[in-house]
């Protein structure tokens, strides 16, 4: 059971990806001429989009290495650990910003869906807060014991002589698929709407 809520979540967190980079891609080039808080919060839905693939590729490649035998289970909780003290700051600053811009849409034109929008928004940045709350201090704690040698020994068979370096791999490699991939999408979609016909002159 464990393993299928995981699958779901996962699949959930992996579909949110891809509709926040198609969503930013939509409006991506008018945003950049725009400018102002508009391409800001372009960026904000941006590092949301690439903080949830990073977190995808990441449990995906700790957990699959850890089943194969190739990282012990210190190894794959300290990339684990790793990759969430390094993206929960990203997603707290663009949560915030992004649920700030929801209010304000819902003031401005009110309706339910900008309401409902804005209320989803508000929750999901309780529980990230709630969340980083509960358990920054237990990450900061493992990481300190893994890479200061706290838990580690040279005598240990189960322990890898090069985990530290294995671990700052799969941490740097998920970080660089989540980004290159919500670049890609992004690239993919921006400029695709079509442009209104230019209006034909009249003569009088």
């Amino acid at each position: 059971m464990g393993y299928v809520l995981f699958a779901l979540v996962w699949v959930m967190n992996f579909g949110i990806s891809v509709w926040n980079a198609y969503a930013v891609g939509k409006v991506w080039v008018e945003a950049k001429h725009e400018g102002g808080w508009h391409r800001f919060m372009c960026w904000m839905g941006a590092i949301m989009s690439a903080c949830g693939f990073t977190w995808c590729y990441l449990s995906f490649l700790a957990l699959s290495a850890h089943y194969f035998g190739w990282i012990t289970e210190k190894e794959t909780m300290a990339a684990l650990d790793l990759g969430y003290v390094l993206l929960i700051p990203f997603m707290l600053f663009a949560g915030y910003a992004i649920t700030l811009d929801s209010w304000a849409q819902a003031y401005r034109r009110g309706g339910f869906m900008n309401y409902g929008m804005a209320a989803w928004n508000t929750y999901a940045s309780i529980h990230n807060t709630f969340s980083a709350w509960r358990n920054l201090s237990g990450a900061f704690t493992g990481l300190g014991n893994f890479f200061g040698g706290g838990n580690r020994s040279r005598n240990n068979d189960d322990e890898s002589p090069n985990g530290v370096v294995v671990v700052i791999l799969l941490v740097a490699l998920a970080l660089l698929g989540g980004v290159m991939t919500t670049a890609v999408i992004i690239r993919r979609v921006a400029a695709t709407d079509p442009l209104p016909p230019q209006p034909t002159s009249e003569k009088g």
